[in-house]
């Protein structure tokens, strides 16, 4: 017993001496405000003048180097017809779903090939579950067969 609240202690001890950090969590408001401050005058230089990136960069490249602003999306788009993966296309709505996958991606070979994959995908899963509900009822009649 003695052993247990040994280690106990030992791993209470141990994670509060690294749990003493507490200045990585501090936020300096005044900063966060000074931030947005020069987003929004970049939001309404661009909304007034009507601006793109490359427009932005030629005139005002000091902000944009400052923003640390960036021409390609922080966020990656998906693939696939109107941001949904073509594998959902496939998989949901089937061969629809492959046509659907083709033509809205521009007749794009491999958005196709993965809403080909969707809907293989899809098909296994049900043939899956029509064995197993088939195996569970036959159990379940024979079952009930033996009963009586």
């Amino acid at each position: 017993m003695r052993k247990i609240y040994l280690a106990v202690s030992f791993f209470l001890v141990a994670s509060l001496s690294f749990a003493s950090n507490s200045d990585l969590f501090k936020l300096d408001y005044n900063k966060v405000q000074d931030e947005f401050a020069q987003l929004d005058q970049l939001a309404q230089k661009v909304k007034t003048e009507n601006l793109t990136y490359a427009d932005l960069a030629s005139t005002d490249a000091q902000l944009v180097e400052t923003l640390a602003l960036s021409s390609t999306p922080s966020i990656p788009l998906p693939d696939g017809a109107l941001g949904i993966p073509s594998f959902l296309w496939g998989c949901v709505l089937g061969p629809v779903g492959i046509l659907l996958a083709y033509l809205l991606t521009d007749n794009d070979r491999d958005e196709a090939k993965k809403a080909v994959w969707g809907c293989l995908a899809n098909t296994a899963a049900i043939i899956i579950l029509e064995l197993v509900l088939a195996g569970a009822s036959a159990g379940a009649s024979a079952g009930a067969a033996s009963a009586y």
